[in-house]
């Protein structure tokens, strides 16, 4: 999932789930296959909710592990004593920094793209129930709220934490960078 989705790619996700969710050949009216659909459903919804748990444990974490990990590189910075050894230590570990906000923002995307599916899939399945929960919650929020470009706003905005480490990170680099050549 590493190539970024645009709004076509996202629509044409949703055609796709709108035209493959539901074999039309099957009888609907059945109470039998009624039943699977909603045990579907349920089964569905869970794993969107538990989905939506693991994502924000792996942001506590990464949160937690790029604090320390900042925490440490201060700590232990002392540009004036900064000889050939401690730059080449620094530079890898502000590296590591680098690449733990990397793996944390793919991580973020891929969490965004999972979501979008579900919920898509999540709408599909609501078209053919008596009752839309989740398509509803979201009309009423999009009338309540600005107009928003998507339902995965939260995520959005969840980027600009591993953004600002990273940036923190690259920031550090160029000062050790600058005291050594100094």
């Amino acid at each position: 999932m590493n190539k970024k989705l645009d709004l076509g790619s996202y629509n044409l996700i949703k055609k796709r789930i709108d035209e493959l969710l539901i074999d039309p050949s099957q009888d609907l009216s059945n109470p039998s296959r009624q039943q699977t659909l909603f045990e579907q459903y349920k089964l569905l919804v869970e794993s969107t909710q538990k989905s939506d748990e693991r994502r924000k444990d792996s942001n506590n974490i990464f949160i937690a592990i790029n604090s320390i990990f900042l925490s440490f590189l201060t700590q232990v910075t002392h540009f004036s004593e900064l000889n050939f050894e401690k730059f080449l230590i620094l530079s890898l570990l502000l590296f590591i920094g680098i690449i733990i906000c990397w793996d944390w923002f793919r991580l973020i995307n891929a969490y965004k793209h999972l979501n979008y599916i579900n919920y898509s899939l999540i709408y599909a399945f609501e078209r053919i129930f008596p009752s839309r929960v989740f398509s509803l919650r979201t009309d009423i929020i999009s009338e309540i709220d600005e107009p928003t470009e998507k339902a995965n706003t939260l995520l959005g905005k969840e980027t600009i934490i591993p953004k600002l480490f990273l940036i923190i990170y690259l920031m550090l680099f160029f000062i050790v960078c600058f005291f050594w050549i100094i």
